[in-house]
């Protein structure tokens, strides 16, 4: 685009050598400034996902732990099946961040959690009204293991808006035509620096991008998943 520009430039205004002044130049500098304000929002939605999701992910492994936990109480049989049927949600959550770049897998792994929590709702519903005090104790653990999940599916399903990260490549673009339009020459040192705000703002851009995608871009959120294989050790 910088080179698109200063062809057009050498086409229309062929006879035209002065460098442009005074409003252009104006112009160019507010159309940085709102690119900036635009890219700061952006990498603040996404960094504001990132951080919630780590946080949903750490407070979904402590309410399993806790349930798990709360399974002690009970007798042997019923601990038996409880914890059977919590170690394979386990196996399914950590299926969830294993397999999320996976489509097929990852819908299993969806399934499959759904189907165990069900029925273990059921159990614990039935061990509720046999021990109505250790039951409702893990009643809340099973209700906040549930609702972290599905918090988590909703964070997992926000993020920046297509339409503004379009118009962030947009006004990149827009910027790199309106500097090449507006440089008379562009000789070897202009290239470098131009070099090396493309090289920059891609970069930039990236990073901003891949925060907003916290299980399957380059920079990948871990805390949870490490937390939840941990926690198969409650199992041995």
């Amino acid at each position: 685009m910088v080179k698109f520009g200063n062809l057009c430039r050498t086409k229309i205004f062929h006879d035209d050598q002065q460098e442009s002044k005074g409003g252009v130049n104006s112009l160019l500098g507010a159309l940085f400034g709102l690119w900036g304000f635009l890219l700061a929002f952006t990498f603040g939605n996404s960094a504001g996902k990132y951080e919630n999701v780590r946080t949903v992910t750490v407070e979904e492994s402590n309410a399993i732990r806790s349930a798990i936990l709360r399974t002690d109480i009970f007798p042997d049989s019923t601990k038996a099946v409880l914890r059977q049927d919590l170690k394979l949600y386990l196996e399914a959550q950590i299926d969830y961040y294993l397999y999320v770049k996976e489509v097929d897998k990852f819908l299993q792994a969806k399934e499959a959690s759904a189907k165990v929590g069900k029925r273990l709702w059921s159990e614990t519903v039935q061990v509720s009204k046999q021990l109505p005090i250790p039951g409702s104790n893990l009643q809340a653990s099973i209700v906040a293991m549930f609702d972290l999940a599905e918090r988590r599916n909703v964070v997992l399903l926000s993020g920046v808006p297509e339409l503004v990260v379009y118009l962030l490549f947009f006004l990149a673009l827009t910027i790199s035509f309106i500097g090449g339009f507006t440089t008379t020459d562009i000789k070897r040192k202009e290239w470098v620096i131009i070099a090396g705000f493309l090289l920059l703002a891609c970069i930039i851009i990236y990073v901003t991008l891949d925060l907003g995608r916290p299980l399957r871009g380059f920079i990948q959120l871990t805390t949870g998943k490490e937390r939840l294989i941990e926690l198969r050790k409650m199992f041995d």
